[in-house]
């Protein structure tokens, strides 16, 4: 299998490269910093390229790994899907609802292979709640936090771009605050009813917000909160991810960075081992989206999955917007 990657620029390639380098390797790549992508070919002894078009023209891949700044996702996708090569795309796939629409639609026309990265799927934690709970856990209330680091690792990075509302679509919700709204319908199958939020921006005066608070009420009355900031996690050198989940037989917490406690009705406390966020567990999405293709079965998230989320932090921006709940069609 030949695969290459698109921006090896992006804060997230170093996620992907080693497993990718492990198990069918990297033949070419590209980057935004030509600087960049000559260094990470020459480690990995990949042929680099300055414009992704150019390597998929002359390299034939049969997968693409495509990362990129989120205003240049939507054309990178459409070429993909267009030229039948199947590839992974970073979330959110463009900086507004429409492309994505657009991008899902086509996709579907062609029934492209798309997998995208809601990695936090294939925690440990996912697992036992479908477990415990089934394909459809009855949460009654769900609160998610995820505390990304601050603004300045973006400067640091050369991913400035992520701090800017033209090039990003907004800040730290559409960045990894998207993971929540995911998950929860994964979890769960309800149908969102309304959506209501908040954001600011005064930790840092970015362009994009650095807090959000998001509230989801479904179409039963269950409500799920969702709270992301860009600023120093609480746990040394790592993001902070937290959740606390109840349904009618469990409760569902995590603690501290690498421990799920779930109760039962009973009282019965019961401890779970394993990550909890989205970086650890990149190398499991790489081998299982390249598993998904050799044997012909969907990947753990698609673009259809994207556009769901999409539309829940298009909702919260609307309803930061309007200061009032924003309605969700049924």
């Amino acid at each position: 299998m030949k695969v290459c990657f698109i921006d090896v620029t992006h804060w997230h390639a170093p996620l992907y490269l080693p497993t990718l380098q492990q198990t069918v390797g990297v033949a070419a790549l590209s980057a935004r910093n030509p600087q960049t992508g000559r260094g990470v070919a020459a480690s990995l002894g990949a042929r680099f390229y300055v414009d992704w078009r150019d390597m998929l023209q002359k390299e034939h891949p049969d997968f693409v790994f495509a990362l990129g700044r989120h205003c240049d996702m939507a054309e990178t996708a459409r070429y993909l899907i267009e030229a039948g090569i199947p590839f992974a795309m970073e979330k959110p796939m463009g900086v507004n609802l429409q492309q994505v629409v657009e991008l899902a639609e086509l996709a579907a026309q062609k029934r492209a292979f798309v997998a995208v990265p809601f990695s936090i799927r294939m925690s440990p934690w996912v697992h036992k709640i479908h477990e415990l709970e089934g394909p459809a856990a009855d949460f009654s209330y769900a609160t998610f936090r995820f505390h990304a680091g601050p603004a300045r690792r973006y400067y640091d990075n050369d991913n400035v771009w992520n701090l800017k509302r033209d090039t990003a679509g907004g800040g730290c919700l559409i960045n990894v605050g998207i993971h929540f709204p995911d998950l929860y319908l994964h979890l769960t199958g309800k149908q969102p009813k309304s959506v209501y939020a908040h954001t600011r921006n005064q930790v840092w005066g970015e362009e994009v917000e650095d807090f959000a608070l998001v509230t989801m009420e479904m179409q039963d009355g269950a409500l799920c909160m969702i709270e992301c900031a860009y600023v120093p996690a609480v746990i040394p050198r790592a993001p902070s991810i937290e959740f606390s989940l109840h349904s009618k037989r469990y409760h569902f917490r995590s603690l501290g960075r690498d421990n799920t406690l779930w109760v039962d009705r009973q009282g019965q406390h019961h401890d779970l081992a394993g990550p909890q966020g989205n970086s650890a567990l990149y190398p499991a999405f790489v081998v299982d989206t390249i598993n998904a293709l050799q044997s012909g079965r969907a990947p753990i998230a698609g673009i259809e999955d994207n556009l769901a989320a999409l539309r829940i932090v298009d909702a919260a921006y609307r309803s930061a917007a309007l200061g009032k709940a924003v309605q969700l069609s049924a």
